[in-house]
């Protein structure tokens, strides 16, 4: 793989707004894990799926998966949505399925993923290496303390995952391992628990998050979408878009409100009776955001869920993003706001529950409002930070 590229000016600050930490934790973390596992929740890599999981259990082909997208959206800076298409039979998990469609991974064949097998260390290098050729990231052979020569069972890895393993344990994400007494193996077809897959996955992030991306790529170019949006690709250009080159967040009401603007948008009724009729809402938003919001429930309004919209608000001068009108809350009620304690239970601070498999009114992930906000560049407070849970919550800036 040879490419050449160069970092695109704020996207580590990019990522603050599309990768913020995934709240939940994996459960019995060993001692020697606590603090890579700690910093790859902080770095947003650990998907809500192990949360409460067993850490020292071996990690399954679509856990990885979500590691996998996590780590693709790390180190290009890109969101990433589920499409709603179904590549398996077995499986509809969104992070496989987005993880099949960037390029990462393969079926088993027949429309068969088999995604609660175990994944094997050279699967996992394979993955990882897969990011870097759909990002363009060139991985040059270094001279470093590791070397794959080093380890006697070299010959066992297959070779499609040659290259991929040669790379991830040039750049340290791979490491050896012993029992006590004996000689360290690279052993590719062994598994790796989720603590470690974590862990492999931050050293990934940590080698390449500064790699460049070339000016020629069309990938790095802003995101054009329908109806003549272009979408901004960094911090600095979202930034540019809601306040104007060199332009601050407001800072009184009398500011906002006059860079705000109201916007009817159609939504979904759900009826006592279980039908649905078509609707309308108004909402006051950042004037700058509004063909975004518009495309955004657009795409809702079109899925396939007809998901239903009872309560929605934007703009409102108070804390946060709602005072910039760059920030949208969903029937508040069935998508509550939480605290996560210590045990990981949850708290609620507002709202009252979510139960995305039960309450047609509660925001599943991965599904159509999740996707379509996710598209258009929003983090949702159902993943957003470690602290708590804000389930009816999506924000322009991940705040």
């Amino acid at each position: 793989m040879s490419h050449s590229f160069f970092h695109r000016a704020g996207v580590l600050a990019l990522l603050a707004a599309l990768l913020t930490p995934q709240a939940g934790a994996l459960s019995g973390v060993s001692a020697w894990a606590e603090e890579g596992v700690a910093a790859a929740q902080e770095a947003g890599l650990m998907p809500s799926a192990l949360e409460t999981r067993s850490a020292t259990g071996a990690i399954t082909r679509a856990e990885f998966c979500g590691i996998a997208v996590n780590a693709y959206k790390a180190v290009s800076g890109k969101a990433v949505f589920a499409s709603g298409k179904k590549p398996f039979r077995d499986c509809d998990d969104p992070n496989v399925v987005a993880a099949y469609e960037l390029g990462l991974v393969n079926g088993r064949g027949d429309g068969i993923f088999d995604p609660d097998a175990e994944i094997e260390r050279q699967d996992l290098c394979v993955m990882l290496y897969n990011i870097l050729d759909v990002t363009g990231i060139d991985a040059p052979a270094i001279a470093g303390d590791a070397c794959v020569e080093d380890y006697p069972d070299v010959p066992e890895i297959n070779s499609y995952a040659v290259d991929a393993m040669i790379t991830m344990v040039d750049y340290t994400v791979v490491n050896g391992i012993s029992a006590s007494g004996q000689t360290t193996m690279l052993a590719p077809s062994g598994t790796a628990t989720r603590e470690q897959a974590l862990i492999m996955a931050t050293r990934f992030c940590s080698a390449f998050e500064d790699a460049s991306v070339s000016d020629t790529d069309d990938s790095t170019d802003s995101w054009n979408v329908t109806d003549g949006i272009t979408l901004p690709q960094t911090e600095e250009e979202k930034m540019e878009l809601v306040y104007g080159v060199g332009g601050q967040p407001y800072q009184t009401a009398e500011e906002a409100e006059a860079n705000m603007v109201e916007i009817s948008v159609p939504v979904w009724r759900l009826q006592e009776d279980g039908t649905k009729t078509s609707g309308t809402a108004y909402l006051e938003v950042n004037s700058n955001l509004a063909p975004i919001y518009e495309a955004i429930f657009e795409e809702i309004y079109n899925g396939d869920e007809q998901f239903p919209i009872k309560d929605v608000g934007c703009y409102s001068w108070r804390t946060g993003e709602h005072s910039q009108g760059t920030a949208v809350d969903i029937n508040w009620e069935e998508n509550m706001e939480a605290t996560i304690n210590e045990d990981g239970s949850l708290t609620p601070t507002t709202g009252s529950y979510w139960l995305p498999s039960e309450d047609p009114y509660s925001i599943p992930e991965g599904g159509d409002v999740y996707n379509a906000f996710i598209k258009y560049g929003f983090a949702w407070g159902g993943n957003a930070w470690s602290s708590k849970r804000d389930y009816m919550h999506f924000s322009y800036f991940g705040r």
